[in-house]
């Protein structure tokens, strides 16, 4: 499968738009038709995706109110309005370079098709361009580390611990810069304390590094380590709970006792995992500080490394490529301050980045669709194939089919 695209025009040269992306209409009615599909399609997916968000919201601010259910329904609309700017541009362009040129291209039409719609990510709000950048992201590095067909990545792919030991170094990469920046890493589980205004007043009333060794503002550690476990057990349960229901709920023809079954099936090392990475964090944070009785800068390097190891409980690419973006957005956050008074830098702050990121991977996720299905994520395949209204499953089997008939 992985040689399909060293035989593109050879497959698929002399064959049209209709015979890979719609084989039952023409072009001019099946644009029509297609557009009212992926706005249905696209309201089934990323409906479940907002209500998620309005529960998270309404957990972290500990309340409902107009402002959330507003911000959740701008939110929604403009992950419509990208989602079909991307699916229409993409079939578009693939019939007009095939109306155009005669004959359908391999990275015009393939990958870069989307190119267009993509720009769209340009209009969207903050939220949007920085969660549905990751999100791609992370599927995306599950392909391209799935596709790989080295002896040693193979190998590297399917070790355990060589998983677990690069997962520490990510998580202590993680610690250090987010330490050492002013941003709050977003979408991480662990976030590294910084003494308070109040601690260092207090510091220098006493003439002592600061009121006590640790940071915390609970009173003791061990409260402030049970605190941080008790959140990100209830975070991952309530985020299990939500996913379970929202596909339990897609299952009508389920008994009572089959929907009970289907909303335990939660992923419980999933939130164990949540539960020791934030709580081994905290605890090793609080001995080395109380062993000296000061906060040294590289403790949380060294917490972070630690609370690392159990990823080896809970192996998964979507964790794991997390950390590869989480890392990277917190290094660049940390540059960005570090050298912010270069005019250079200045500029370079107002250009939305993560939408360059989000065109590129568009690129790449219509790319792997068609020469590397296998190895795409569950998450990239239902993306695509849903919000698409399943063009893209069309254009990739019939390409496939034309591939083996071939040879």
């Amino acid at each position: 499968m992985s040689a399909l695209s060293k035989y593109f025009e050879q497959a698929i040269g002399d064959a049209s738009c209709r015979e890979i992306l719609h084989p039952r209409a023409g072009c001019g009615q099946f644009a029509w038709s297609n557009f009212f599909g992926t706005a249905r399609s696209n309201v089934h997916f990323f409906l479940p995706i907002s209500l998620l968000r309005l529960l998270l919201l309404i957990y972290n601010r500990r309340g409902v109110s107009v402002d959330i259910l507003q911000q959740t329904s701008r939110e929604f609309g403009a992950m419509m309005l990208n989602a079909l700017c991307v699916a229409n541009c993409w079939t578009g362009t693939f019939c007009l370079i095939r109306r155009i040129t005669g004959r359908i291209h391999d990275n015009y039409s393939v990958s870069m098709a989307s190119l267009i719609g993509a720009c769209a990510m340009f209009l969207m709000p903050a939220y949007v361009q920085t969660t549905h950048t990751k999100a791609i992201v992370v599927a995306n590095l599950e392909c391209w580390i799935k596709s790989r067909e080295s002896n040693v990545v193979g190998w590297m792919r399917e070790s355990r611990v060589f998983g677990t030991v690069c997962f520490m170094l990510l998580s202590a990469g993680i610690a250090r810069y987010a330490r050492k920046t002013l941003h709050r890493t977003e979408f991480w589980f662990i976030q590294p304390l910084k003494r308070s205004y109040q601690q260092k007043a207090q510091g220098k009333a006493n003439g002592i590094a600061c009121e006590r060794a640790c940071y915390h503002q609970e009173s003791t550690c061990a409260r402030y380590v049970l605190n941080g476990m008790r959140t990100y057990f209830t975070f991952g349960a309530i985020l299990e709970l939500a996913r379970r229901l929202i596909v339990t709920l897609g299952q009508l023809h389920q008994t009572p006792s089959e929907r009970i079954r289907s909303l335990l099936n939660l992923r419980y090392r999933l939130i164990l995992f949540l539960t020791l990475y934030n709580g081994t964090f905290r605890l090793v944070t609080c001995l080395l500080a109380r062993r000296r009785q000061q906060v040294k800068e590289h403790d949380n390097t060294l917490a972070g490394f630690a609370s690392g190891c159990w990823y080896y409980l809970y192996p998964s690419y979507n964790i794991f490529n997390l950390a590869v973006c989480a890392l990277t957005q917190t290094h660049w956050n940390f540059l960005m301050e570090k050298y912010a008074k270069l005019t250079l830098v200045q500029r370079l702050d107002r250009v939305s980045f993560s939408s360059f990121v989000w065109i590129v991977s568009m690129c790449y996720v219509t790319y792997s669709r068609a020469y590397y299905p296998w190895a795409m994520s569950k998450f990239a395949h239902k993306f695509i194939d849903i919000c698409s209204n399943y063009a893209s499953r069309t254009a990739s089997e019939n390409f496939a089919a034309r591939f083996f008939a071939t040879h």
